[in-house]
């Protein structure tokens, strides 16, 4: 059945199937009339003899069996065929047996649902009968059963607080036949307005979204996608929608419809927006404090160093002091230069290395790498630069860095960082690999499971519980794939973070 008329309206109105045990008879042969009344009785059927003019559709709903002259019964087919939502009556025609030729027996028969030619003995008309009874009964159930169905249906399309629209694929612009009184409610909308036109025009001018280009390669391959993507209301306000798109296939697996199901999200994408700043936020302030220690002790030997300058008359130690103070003071120089890199806001994708990357964050971590007693190992392949948002990816990577050295603040250990070039087999994309490997504490298989969801945390108050929730949508956003091992029991526990970030994650 086609999407269109299931869409459309069931009148509430509808009447019951037929009820059970009513038979009219409109025959002008009183010898056939008083053999189809007669045997009325052993059908369980109760008789009514029917004048053949006037009929009406109303006037004949609650008979189950009709039985009429083959004249008759043609001017009763056409009038029954009117009617779509509910069952019609069985028909069966009836021609004196001399007057049909054997040949055109299977044509007639075709028209109605049985054929009798009388006169005929009692028992073969009451065997004919109660076959085309037991078939049109078992074809009522179904019908109503259908019925009730599209009913219920046609009910919860209606009471859903989800959007719902129907495009149709036949027509090139996949134009809407159908939208829920939700999807009225969420875009201002009537269904009116927009019954025949694309689901653009909910995007405006603002096409320039990811999400979007994704939609229309899941309409070009015909496959399911959900994304959110920002639309507007009839008003011009924004909302976020968080769209799933599936297609719909007739019997030969042909796609003929596009539903779609939407949701206003706006509140749980502002809401994720906060607690992203708060992530920035949270992080600046753990990195101050690290920044402001590493920038204490060079300036505490400067200030020494030029106490010691100053008070010397040897002019070659002067000389030496001063030489070990500029040494400190490039090394506050480094530290600030570096902080300066990691929160500079890029508002667009630029090209970067990540040796350069790792380098800045490495250098404002060195500090509390040494007082934890870790020992560093790096390697750094020749790479080519990589496409992305600078200041994110240093986030994620500052994320995985600390949470490695976070490991082993009891007892130290080995942090391991490199990078190679790689290629994500299930993408084929070429890019860098990051690999991040600490011998610490290790993670639980709980923690394993859990560590992407916002606010959990195994660092008491002293961890926000969003830095792997945020990490992970920033790869997300970048194309890239993160993989994690880890034991926390038995002789060598641990964790390896791989990181792989497709050399044109984002477009430059």
């Amino acid at each position: 059945m086609d999407i269109e008329t299931d869409m459309t309206d069931v009148s509430s109105s509808a009447r019951p199937p037929a009820q059970l045990g009513r038979i009219g008879i409109i025959l002008e042969d009183p010898i056939g009339r008083r053999l189809i009344d007669g045997i009325s009785a052993q059908l369980e059927l109760t008789p009514t003899i029917l004048q053949p003019e006037p009929l009406s559709r109303s006037a004949l709903e609650d008979f189950e069996l009709i039985i009429a002259d083959e004249p008759t019964a043609r001017s009763l087919r056409t009038l029954f065929a009117e009617s779509t939502d509910q069952v019609s009556p069985a028909l069966v025609a009836v021609q004196p047996r001399t007057s049909l030729p054997d040949d055109e027996r299977p044509l007639k028969q075709s028209l109605f649902d049985g054929l009798l030619l009388l006169p005929e003995q009692p028992s073969v008309v009451v065997a004919q009968l109660s076959v085309i009874l037991y078939a049109h009964r078992a074809y009522a159930s179904r019908f109503q059963s259908a019925l009730e169905e599209l009913q219920l249906n046609r009910r919860i399309f209606r009471s859903v607080t989800s959007g719902i629209t129907i495009a149709r694929v036949s027509d090139a612009d996949l134009p809407l036949v159908y939208v829920n009184p939700a999807f009225e409610v969420i875009t201002g909308y009537s269904a009116e307005e927009v019954e025949g036109l694309n689901c653009r025009f909910l995007q405006g001018s603002d096409t320039d979204q990811h999400g979007i280009t994704l939609l229309r390669e899941a309409i070009r391959e015909q496959r399911e996608i959900t994304t959110v993507i920002r639309n507007y209301r009839k008003d011009g306000t924004l909302f976020w929608n968080e769209l799933s798109l599936s297609p719909i296939r007739n019997r030969q697996g042909v796609v003929t419809h596009f539903v779609g199901i939407q949701n206003d999200v706006t509140a749980r994408i502002e809401y994720e927006n906060t607690l992203r700043e708060s992530e920035k936020l949270a992080t600046a302030g753990r990195l101050a404090a690290s920044i402001a220690h590493e920038i204490n002790n060079p300036l505490e030997a400067v200030t020494n160093l030029l106490y010691l300058a100053r008070t010397t008359d040897d002019c070659g130690d002067t000389i030496r002091y001063v030489k070990q103070a500029e040494l400190e003071l490039q090394r506050v120089a480094l530290l600030t230069s570096q902080s300066l890199k990691f929160y500079r806001q890029s508002t667009a994708p630029s090209r970067v290395r990540a040796s350069e990357l790792l380098r800045s964050i490495l250098d404002l971590y060195a500090g509390r790498i040494d007082a934890t007693h870790i020992r560093l190992e790096t390697r750094e392949s020749d790479d080519e630069p990589i496409t992305c948002l600078e200041s994110e990816v240093r986030q994620v990577l500052s994320n995985l860095i600390r949470n490695a050295i976070d490991a082993m603040r009891q007892s130290g250990g080995r942090l391991i960082v490199r990078t190679r070039p790689a290629t994500d087999w299930p993408s084929g994309l070429r890019g860098i690999l990051f690999t991040i490997a600490d011998t610490g504490t290790g993670m639980s298989p709980i923690t394993l499971k859990r560590m992407y969801d916002a606010f959990y945390t195994t660092k008491g108050i002293h961890g926000t519980g969003l830095g792997l929730w945020v990490s992970q949508e920033i790869i997300v956003r970048h194309h890239g794939r993160l993989s994690v091992r880890s034991r926390s029991e038995g002789p060598s526990t641990g964790t390896v973070f791989q990181l792989f970030l497709p050399s044109s994650g984002l477009p430059g």
